[in-house]
């Protein structure tokens, strides 16, 4: 049974993600990112439209790893970047890239969907809604009208409901 766009991208994120985790772990720099991105650590066949998309995210994350970093730490609060789980570091990183650089590919809200899947599953449970609100504010500090939309009442679809008094009978 064929895959649909959706499977297809959760899989590749998900490949970008460990991806970038074992970049990380294994302390490799960014001349090992094709040896990372042909995926022969892993031990099933990946198809080439999983490889090409994930292969995408990771090279964008990691040609702008720098400012990706700056972004995620001027969003801690009370916290250093160093303390973040390497999972969630690496969920942070693919997550931001796509916002950032593949926005034309992917729709913003399903990219910060995925991400916190992708945090629940591989991480523990508090990480999700960390992820949530770092990849939320980092959409919403590029994108000022977002912003305004999400704040903005949505009068016209308000109802308002007056009781009927109805008069005392004496």
């Amino acid at each position: 049974m064929a895959k649909s766009l959706r499977q297809r991208r959760h899989k590749a994120r998900i490949l970008a993600m460990q991806a970038l985790f074992q970049l990380e772990a294994r302390k490799m720099d960014a001349q090992n990112i094709a040896e990372i991105s042909s995926f022969n650590w892993i031990d099933y066949p990946v198809p080439e439209e999983e490889r090409e998309f994930a292969r995408k995210i990771i090279e964008v994350t990691v040609k702008n790893l720098a400012l990706i970093d700056a972004l995620i730490t001027e969003r801690l609060v009370n916290w250093e970047f160093s303390r973040i789980s390497p999972v969630s570091r690496a969920v942070l990183r693919t997550g931001a890239a796509q916002i950032l650089y593949l926005a034309d590919q992917a729709d913003i809200p399903v990219v910060i969907d995925e991400s916190i899947l992708l945090a629940k599953q591989y991480d523990a449970a508090e990480a999700a809604g960390f992820v949530n609100g770092v990849l939320d504010d980092i959409y919403l500090s590029r994108n000022p009208d977002a912003q305004k939309m999400k704040k903005a009442p949505a009068l016209a679809k308000k109802i308002i409901i007056k009781k009927k008094i109805s008069p005392k009978k004496s």
